[in-house]
């Protein structure tokens, strides 16, 4: 089984926002569709809490609507401790993701993103996401699903092979969409909708793709640790993406699955 390192984790995002702006893309434009989902709910929220792993692309979304008090919860302190809010009604809150430190029932509107594919007990997870929730309060989930860097993933794979004779678990299992619905529904979660929003995006070479997966603070989920990587093994790597992934114009395609949910506290 393989579990999330989360000081590697932690490491990684941090050291991202050194340069976040440049490689931000897709949390840039999905925050924009974040906001649009809960405006086409037509209800207002007192209590919002965004839980989220990019910087502040979804909180300078959200903070645009109607609200008693929001919080924004992070276990990235460079995170916190960079982003600027002018607003008195807009708190910070640094504590682990795994255990957040709230009371039962203390939001009507809980906003986890680009954070429920890097939590190990997942289960748990929902749970307390569950436990903090009002009575009809709702729960909006977006993360990476199965078939995001699926190209990537299998150059990997064909590459370890072709090198090592054998294939590494570079990648944790990824949740798909049936079984997430199927865990929030076991939690206690009612009225769930779940969607699938994909992008594809082309590079030049393997290594502009791993650049920006750092530059977002996404490469600690595959392990190095096994077998050391080098020049050779990334030649060899961006080959093996070129033979099988290159569109007509030899790019390197490389595809983004973001499993989008809304869900009420039953």
């Amino acid at each position: 089984m393989y579990f999330i390192e989360k000081n590697r984790l932690i490491e990684c995002k941090n050291k991202a926002l050194q340069s976040w702006s440049k490689h931000n893309f897709i949390f840039e434009q999905f925050a924009v569709l974040v906001k649009q989902k809960i405006i086409e709910l037509n209800k207002n929220f007192n209590n919002i809490l965004i839980i989220s792993s990019d910087y502040d692309e979804t909180i300078s979304q959200i903070k645009e609507l109607r609200y008693k008090n929001l919080f924004y919860f992070s276990q990235y302190k460079s995170f916190l401790e960079n982003i600027s809010l002018e607003n008195k009604k807009i708190t910070k809150i640094f504590s682990s993701f795994d255990n957040p430190p709230f009371k039962d029932e203390s939001f009507d509107l809980v906003i986890c993103n680009f954070c429920f594919h890097n939590i190990n007990k997942k289960n748990q997870y929902l749970k307390n996401l569950n436990r903090i929730l009002a009575k009809n309060g709702l729960l909006v989930c977006n993360y990476f699903g199965e078939n995001s860097l699926i190209e990537l993933k299998n150059s990997f794979l064909l590459t370890d092979q072709k090198i090592f004779g054998g294939a590494f678990l570079r990648f944790p299992k990824s949740v798909t969409l049936v079984e997430f619905s199927q865990m929030l529904m076991q939690t206690g979660f009612k009225e769930v909708v779940t969607e699938k929003i994909n992008y594809d995006i082309f590079y030049k070479d393997v290594l502009s793709i791993l650049k920006d997966l750092r530059g977002i603070g996404e490469s600690g989920f595959y392990s190095f640790k096994y077998k050391p990587l080098n020049i050779g093994y990334y030649k060899e790597l961006n080959n093996t993406y070129k033979k099988e992934f290159a569109d007509e114009n030899y790019k390197l395609k490389l595809s983004c699955e973001i499993i989008s949910s809304s869900s009420w506290k039953s």
